[in-house]
């Protein structure tokens, strides 16, 4: 029988890890010219970490971490983001005491799903911080440079950038009720993947590839009318550094994840 790697994970070698190498390269060079300082953390955390933050009904928490326990019974998470093991290093190691802090880190990251073009188990993710700032400048900063690292990895191809803001976290509770009411709405219209999101993760509806849902999505409440004047503004000021640095963007209010 012939050694197979796991379903989902892949070799890198030849072109391929000079590929990678050559991304390492470039974000620790971006990463220095705006400086970030470099942080690892381990690749298993405490589940209550992951648990906690993303809500015990969350797609990732139910359905994507590798779990598993420890001798003593502890649980344990395979990291299936780089943002919370960030925050938590940070408060560990008291880095919070110089605010704002700029950090970044890459490196493996595992979600236990269905395996298919562009998505594995294992995957590596690159992961810039602003902790500490809710200046504008923070955002756009992380923006900028995120576009400055594909325009030197991607030389020769042409992509657009895609932005939407989720306001607050009161502004996005009033929008989730008032998302889950539409689709329950419409729940015949829906596929049985989205259905099962209406009541748990509505938001995942919105940026789903089904045909059938992208249609009833198209009149769906938009976020932008739930958004405080304030935030609002904040949004304006991040378009206006963008359109100062000529990066051209597309307004996506579909766009719902990462943010």
């Amino acid at each position: 029988m012939k050694i197979r790697p796991v379903r989902g994970t892949h070799d890198l070698f030849g072109d391929d890890i000079i590929k990678y190498t050559e991304i390492e390269r470039l974000v620790k060079e971006f990463a220095k010219l705006n400086s970030f300082r470099e942080l690892r953390t381990p690749i298993f955390e405490l589940t209550e970490l992951f648990a906690k933050p993303l809500g015990e009904q969350s797609d990732v928490v139910l359905k994507e971490m590798y779990t598993f326990k420890d001798r003593n019974d502890e649980l344990l998470t395979l990291r299936p983001e780089y943002t919370t093991p960030m925050i938590r290093a940070a408060i560990t190691n008291n880095m919070l005491n110089d605010l704002p802090l700029k950090v970044y880190g890459l490196g493996p990251m595992f979600r236990r799903e269905r395996p298919q073009k562009g998505r594995y188990r294992q995957f590596n993710q690159i992961n810039f911080e602003i902790f500490g700032s809710n200046d504008f400048v923070a955002d756009l900063e992380i923006i900028v440079l995120g576009y400055d690292i594909l325009k030197s990895l991607l030389k020769k191809s042409s992509f657009k950038l895609n932005i939407n803001s989720l306001g607050k976290k009161e502004n996005l509770i009033e929008y989730k009720s008032k998302l889950t009411q539409y689709f329950q709405d419409n729940k015949n219209k829906l596929s049985n993947d989205s259905f099962s999101k209406i009541d748990s993760n509505p938001l995942r509806i919105l940026d789903s590839k089904n045909e059938d849902d992208i249609d009833v999505c198209k009149l769906a409440p938009s976020i932008n009318e739930f958004i405080s004047a304030e935030e609002k503004k904040h949004f304006e000021e991040i378009k206006s550094g963008l359109d100062f640095y000529q990066i051209d963007y597309k307004i996506n209010h579909n766009l719902v994840r990462g943010l």
